[in-house]
C-alpha cells in the first residue's frame, strides 16, 4: 500500500505567488497609465486644450485600469484564503488509513499490529478482544519483533466475524507479566472535523485522533 504525506504548504505558496504577481502587474499598468495621462495634460496646447470627449475616454480608461487592479487584488485575497484555509485539505484524509492505538476493523483480511514490547521481556503475547471486550484469541510472538499479524483466528478454530476488534500487547519475563500496552493498527478515517482550529480524524467506532498525532498514513 502507498504511504502518503498531506500538507497545505504547497497550496499556500502557490496562492502567495499568484497574489504577488497579480498585484505587481496591476500596479505597473496603473502607474504607466497615470504617467502618460499626466504628461499629456501637462504638454497640451493651452490654445487647443484636450477635447472633452477625448478626456472622458481617458477617464474611462483610468477607471478600467483601476478596476482591473482591484480585481487582481481581490482575486489574490481569495487565493490566499483558499490556500491557507484550515478546511482546504480536510477531505484529503477521508478514505485514508491512519495508524492509531487499539482498535481496528476486521473484514477477513489479516491485520498487522505494531507492537511495543518491554525491553526486558523474554516472551510476548497478542490479545484480541471483540466489541463486547471478550477475549477471542491470544497469540505468542517473538518479543524482538516490532509487529505481529492476526489472521482472524479464534479459540473456536473459526475465522472471526467482520467487525471491530481491539489489540493488546502483553510483555512477560520469567513467566511474570511486566506490562500491557495497546497495539497500533491502521484504521479507516470515516469523518474529518475542524475543532478549535484543529483537524480531528474520526473512525468507525467513534474514536477521535488529532491529525498531528497520526504517525503514519496510507491508501487502502
Amino acid at each position: 500500500m502507498q504511504t502518503t504525506d498531506i500538507s497545505t504548504s504547497a497550496q499556500t505558496e502557490i496562492a502567495a505567488a499568484t497574489t504577488t504577481e497579480a498585484s505587481a502587474s496591476g500596479s505597473s499598468d496603473f502607474e504607466t497609465f497615470l504617467t502618460l495621462l499626466t504628461a499629456q495634460m501637462r504638454n497640451q496646447d493651452p490654445m487647443q486644450p484636450m477635447d472633452s470627449t477625448q478626456f472622458v475616454a481617458q477617464l474611462a480608461s483610468f477607471s478600467s485600469v483601476e478596476q482591473q487592479i482591484e480585481t487582481n487584488t481581490k482575486l489574490g485575497e481569495l487565493l490566499e484564503l483558499f490556500g491557507g484555509s484550515p478546511t482546504a485539505n480536510l477531505t484529503e484524509w477521508l478514505g485514508k488509513e491512519v495508524r492509531r492505538e487499539g482498535v481496528a476493523s476486521f473484514d477477513g483480511r489479516p491485520v498487522e499490529i505494531d507492537a511495543t514490547v518491554h525491553e526486558s521481556a523474554d516472551a510476548a503475547r497478542l490479545v484480541v478482544r471483540d466489541e463486547n471486550d471478550m477475549t477471542i484469541y491470544t497469540q505468542q510472538f517473538d518479543p524482538a519483533s516490532d509487529a505481529v499479524t492476526w489472521n482472524g483466528n479464534t479459540f473456536e478454530a473459526t475465522v472471526a466475524l467482520t467487525g471491530r476488534y481491539s489489540f493488546e500487547i502483553e510483555s512477560f519475563s520469567g513467566g511474570s507479566l511486566l506490562e500491557t500496552t495497546l497495539g497500533s493498527v491502521f484504521d479507516l478515517v470515516t469523518e474529518v472535523r475542524l475543532e478549535s482550529g484543529n483537524t480531528v480524524l474520526m473512525f468507525e467506532d467513534g474514536a477521535a485522533l488529532h491529525a498531528e498525532e497520526a504517525t503514519a498514513v496510507r491508501i487502502p
